[in-house]
């Protein structure tokens, strides 16, 4: 049996994110009216506008037109409850991308974006995480990877993206390209990967953490002394750590 009361206040909720203000008039506090509803609304609109273009100021350097369609994804109706900035932003690039005319390589920017804002939400979902890998980073800075006593240990916030053009690659780069994005030094970073690069990194993130010589025993990409430069070239990108083997 539903509850009249409750069924009320989602009523109201309703027409309240809607901005529906005369809906609201025989419910409102004596000396308030439907303008002073609008004015909220209007108001709450434009936190969120001004929330969409925060998130999304990479985009805007792509896309000259940007607020008209910040206007139209607005336009299809209110936030739902929950929903994060961030997640807003998120389904504007998805509306985006089926509803704007945009170029390739505008669409690349979208793919851009969406990567770093993915990498910004796997960081806060595992801070604890990333934290403990930046420390490993900082004290295993003088390590050796060879050292049968030390583990490679993988930097936990990645996230992969396609690009078609390259608009966001040197102009010799090969298309389409598998770009790897992950969180390092405060910032986000990117790595193009070829394909023996990406077989490495996903077989390595089955086994990770783990030792050189664990992972150079089942690799068929590389012997164990390709596995040392490469070790060391991620490392300096601050995609890997090097740190003691975990205990089992």
């Amino acid at each position: 049996m539903s509850d009249p009361y409750a069924e009320q206040i989602r009523r109201l909720a309703a027409a309240l994110a809607a901005g529906a203000a005369d809906d609201l008039a025989a419910v409102l506090a004596a000396g308030s009216t439907p303008d002073d509803v609008r004015l909220f609304v209007e108001g709450n609109r434009s936190k969120r506008l001004e929330g969409l273009r925060a998130a999304l100021a990479f985009l805007a350097d792509a896309v000259d037109d940007l607020d008209p369609l910040l206007e139209a994804y607005l336009g299809r109706g209110p936030l739902p409850a929950h929903v994060t900035p961030r997640d807003d932003a998120l389904r504007f690039l998805a509306w985006a991308e089926r509803a704007a005319d945009l170029s390739p390589e505008q669409l690349d920017h979208v793919v851009c974006q969406r990567a770093r804002l993915r990498v910004e939400a796997a960081a806060t979902a595992d801070r604890a995480g990333l934290l403990a890998f930046q420390a490993l980073r900082e004290a295993g800075a003088d390590l050796d990877p060879d050292d049968p006593d030390v583990a490679v240990h993988l930097n936990p916030v990645r996230v992969w993206a396609r690009f078609a053009t390259t608009a966001l690659l040197d102009d010799d780069a090969a298309v389409p390209a598998d770009v790897l994005f992950f969180a390092a030094d405060g910032d986000i970073v990117t790595a193009v990967l070829e394909a023996e690069g990406q077989a490495l990194l996903e077989e390595f993130a089955d086994l990770a953490p783990c030792s050189l010589e664990s992972w150079s025993a089942v690799t068929q990409h590389a012997d164990r002394e390709e596995l040392v430069e490469i070790c060391q070239d991620l490392a300096g990108m601050g995609l890997v750590a090097f740190g003691p083997i975990p205990a089992e």
